[in-house]
């Protein structure tokens, strides 16, 4: 989910073939101002809530040729990002994403990163906006390079699992504390995969672009675990994408 690309047309419609409360298929004109709708759409059911929201290809693949999202993604999807973004507190994703995506502030919506290693290199967020609005969650040996690659950031130690991953659970709690409890985690496989093993995700927000990826690019995550969701919402638009929205059971 990125900047346009020559490669993935833009859609002039969405249609919402599956909705809560849907008699008959709805037309959204996407060149006029249809956001408060799609609103709706995508409204959380209460307060604390998490959801997953990515973009993969007919092969299941993350990222484009270019090595980033950017390459699947077209206008109604990053639309759509953006007002999930904008009815979530904070958007949570891993240091591997920050560093692929190049990633750019996320304010006024808070972005909390959660890294063992503390190498947050590439991306593209001034100090300032680093100050205002980014908050990163590593174990305390990683707080040096933290505050290395990602100056003025607020940063909280946590104590990692037995696998050597920074624990969830302190997370949310670190997250809720400061009353953000909408979150919206972007990213990457290893951290979706590990919100999917603790039954972490209430809701999963699902694109898929009408193109194959290259077989080497990163995957979308699996899990152990089995976790069943029901699907809330089925839109396309004018250029092939599918759009899905996914409740846990």
């Amino acid at each position: 989910m990125g900047a346009p690309t020559a490669s993935m047309p833009d859609p002039a419609e969405l249609r919402v073939l599956d909705a809560p409360g849907l008699d008959a298929p709805e037309a959204l004109d996407l060149r006029a101002d249809v956001d408060d709708r799609l609103r709706e759409h995508y409204r959380p059911p209460r307060r604390d809530w998490v959801r997953m929201n990515m973009i993969g290809s007919l092969n299941g693949r993350v990222t484009g040729p270019d090595g980033t999202s950017d390459t699947l993604s077209n206008r109604a999807d990053r639309r759509l990002l953006k007002l999930i973004r904008e009815q979530s507190d904070a958007i949570v994703v891993g240091a591997q994403t920050v560093r692929q995506e190049r990633h750019t502030a996320t304010a006024p919506t808070w972005l909390c990163i959660v890294t063992a290693s503390g190498d947050l290199t590439g991306h593209r967020i001034s100090e300032a906006d680093a100050r205002a609005s980014v908050l990163v969650c590593c174990p305390a040996d990683a707080v040096a390079e933290v505050e290395r690659t990602m100056p003025g950031a607020s940063i909280v130690a946590l104590e990692l699992d037995a696998s050597g991953r920074i624990r969830l659970d302190e997370v949310l709690a670190e997250l809720r504390g400061r009353g953000l409890e909408q979150l919206v985690v972007e990213g990457g496989n290893r951290l979706i995969g590990q919100f999917l093993d603790e039954g972490r995700l209430d809701e999963v927000c699902l694109t898929q672009a009408p193109v194959f990826a290259p077989d080497d690019a990163p995957s979308l995550p699996g899990s152990g675990t089995g976790t069943e969701f029901e699907r809330a919402l089925l839109a396309v638009d004018s250029a092939g994408f599918v759009y899905q929205r996914l409740l846990r059971r």
